[in-house]
């Protein structure tokens, strides 16, 4: 059997710092003295994939040469999603008399992609992608989130169509010890991820698998991880969610069993239930057994019985699954303890800082209608006043400061403090506009 050596983060507290994201909205698209593209200050230089809403692409930071996956999203493409069919996300799911409720922020394309933006900037472990920035290009259709870069990609390209080349069971063993850390990393978070599938499952240099694409994601109020609608992947999605009227369904069990049809990907290279259309397909992964070969360890026979059992409320649980003698190796290669994988304690996501996630585009408005208004007021009186207005406002729209409300007031306060003598009228005109 192949042996795979094991990251040492496997025996170590994962990070403790909370992630900072910074967000500019001044994003500028041009090429540099070679013809090559350039985003701010990334070199792009070569996709790396296609997604729903666009594609990622290789980029090197031209100022440190470090290399990051730039993952692009067509605003259009979001709104239409958005406008279509009401695409819920994480923060819907939190209960109360303004869940669902319209937002007039829809039209705002960083509101689009703010749920992901909010929980990967609370989320620090070494199983989850790291986000570092965010930019939109205000003139064009796209709007960009600057990831690390994990070189070897995607875990397994494996569809319905498609067969893989299987791993050794050592080396699935090992990415799906991987696999739990992340995931019970998020459900101690209350997050679940909805979408866990070998796309969403990219690898380092150093062979760590980092769970990636939180766009379906859900977070709770503490342990109710109940949700009422489906989202995923059809192949990967769990028997409750293949009904029409499912009630409200756990989203931690859905997320084990995606984790179990993942790693049957794995193990045998396709997918336990292969229909040609969803229809069919619902139905065989609501009925059928999981097909396994004849001499399929029997660890890993009660493994599969487990996981992928129809009724979730007889599915294995995750403190179970990371204790079966399969994923231990009969207990020769023990888990680190949920303790010390899940460290890293999450706060509570107040409304204000899902609101906070980042400066909408209204504000920057508002401030550089602001500032052009003081602009106007001061050309009379003080040169130098103008240039303190272009600096405020820069220091509002720099993508150097950590994302939070904090400092999304103190740039709104920092150009406010200069505009104490534009009238009241060029104030409520501001106010109007913005």
């Amino acid at each position: 059997m192949e042996s795979v050596a094991e990251p040492s983060h496997h025996s170590s507290t994962p990070h403790t710092n909370p992630r900072r994201v910074s967000l500019d909205f001044m994003a500028f698209v041009g090429e540099n003295q070679k013809g090559e593209l350039c985003l701010n200050n990334y070199v792009l230089k070569q996709e790396l994939g296609q997604g729903a809403f666009g594609r990622v692409v290789l980029a090197e930071d031209k100022n440190s040469d470090k290399r990051y996956a730039i993952k692009e999203f067509s605003k259009s493409r979001l709104r239409r999603v958005h406008s279509g069919r009401g695409r819920r996300r994480g923060w819907r799911a939190l209960r109360g008399p303004s869940a669902g409720a319209a937002n007039p922020e829809t039209n705002n394309p960083l509101y689009l992609v703010r749920d992901e933006v909010a929980i990967l900037k609370k989320l620090s472990h070494p199983n989850i992608v790291r986000l570092f920035e965010v930019l939109d290009d205000a003139n064009g259709d796209s709007l960009y989130m600057v990831f690390e870069l994990c070189e070897k990609g995607v875990l397994m390209n494996v569809n319905i169509v498609k067969k893989a080349k299987p791993f050794t069971e050592d080396k699935a063993r090992y990415y799906f010890r991987e696999m739990i850390l992340g995931v019970e990393y998020l459900h101690s978070n209350d997050i679940v991820h909805r979408d866990i599938k070998p796309d969403n499952l990219l690898l380092s240099s150093d062979e760590t698998l980092k769970i990636v694409d939180f766009g379906v994601s859900e977070i709770f109020a503490e342990g109710n991880d109940k949700m009422l609608k489906s989202a995923g992947s059809p192949a990967f999605m769990a028997p409750e969610l293949c009904e029409s009227r499912h009630g409200e369904i756990s989203g931690k069990a859905t997320d084990i069993w995606s984790m179990g049809v993942t790693l049957y990907c794995m193990l045998f290279g396709t997918l336990p239930f292969v229909k040609d259309n969803v229809v069919e397909l619902y139905d065989s992964i609501k009925n059928d057994e999981t097909p396994l070969p004849e001499t399929t360890d029997p660890r890993l026979k009660d493994l599969f019985k487990k996981v992928l059992a129809k009724k979730p409320s007889e599915r294995i649980t995750m403190q179970e699954l990371r204790e079966h003698p399969w994923v231990t190796n009969d207990g020769t290669e023990p888990m680190i303890t949920s303790e010390e994988n899940c460290a890293a304690v999450v706060d509570e996501i107040t409304d204000d800082e899902r609101q906070a996630a980042f400066m909408t585009m209204s504000n920057i408005a508002m401030v550089m209608k602001a500032v052009a208004a003081f602009k106007r007021r001061s050309m009379t009186h003080h040169n130098t006043t103008e240039t303190a207005g272009r600096s405020s406002l820069y220091a509002v729209a720099s993508a150097t400061a950590p994302v939070s409300e904090s400092h999304v007031n103190a740039g709104v306060d920092s150009v406010t403090e200069g505009m104490q003598n534009v009238s009241m009228n060029d104030k409520a005109t501001v106010q109007q506009q913005g």
